[in-house]
């Protein structure tokens, strides 16, 4: 069966590899899930935790190919979301054990094929009148997808 052989999903590793790394962030890193932020938030689920993290998957981009490799560089939105009303320094501080969390060349990433990986602008999203409040952290990771 030609599935046996199949290359790793160096995407999937990178993000199974974040997880781990952030499930050590104090106060947030006990749920750390992949999903889209506005499906958690909008499932109104009371058996969430009161902060949490997300990674949700956005855009990838390739850059370049061959016959057996693809250079591709994808955007992981890691976002700090708490239900708690002292928001504020609470998500500063996550922030800053996020950036601990993943500290080192290329974010302290191991999985094989990755490139570069780097953090680009970030989004504070206070949650005034909202029973939500988060930080977004959008992580960029180039990597070559091995395809043979």
């Amino acid at each position: 069966m030609w599935y046996a052989n199949m290359p790793v999903d160096t995407q999937s590793a990178v993000i199974a590899e974040l997880k781990s790394k952030l499930a050590g962030v104090p106060m947030f890193g006990a749920e750390v899930v992949e999903d889209f932020v506005l499906r958690v938030i909008d499932s109104d689920d009371q058996g969430l935790p009161d902060s949490m993290i997300i990674i949700q998957p956005g855009i990838t981009q390739e850059e370049e190919r061959s016959p057996s490799t693809v250079k591709e560089r994808v955007t992981l939105n890691i976002t700090l979301i708490t239900r708690l009303r002292s928001f504020a320094a609470d998500l500063r501080k996550a922030r800053v054990d996020v950036k601990v969390a993943l500290s080192g060349n290329k974010m302290g990433l191991a999985t094989s094929g990755v490139v570069t990986a780097g953090f680009q602008p970030e989004t504070p999203m206070p949650g005034e009148g909202r029973g939500w409040s988060c930080h977004v952290m959008p992580l960029q990771v180039t990597y070559v997808q091995q395809l043979k």
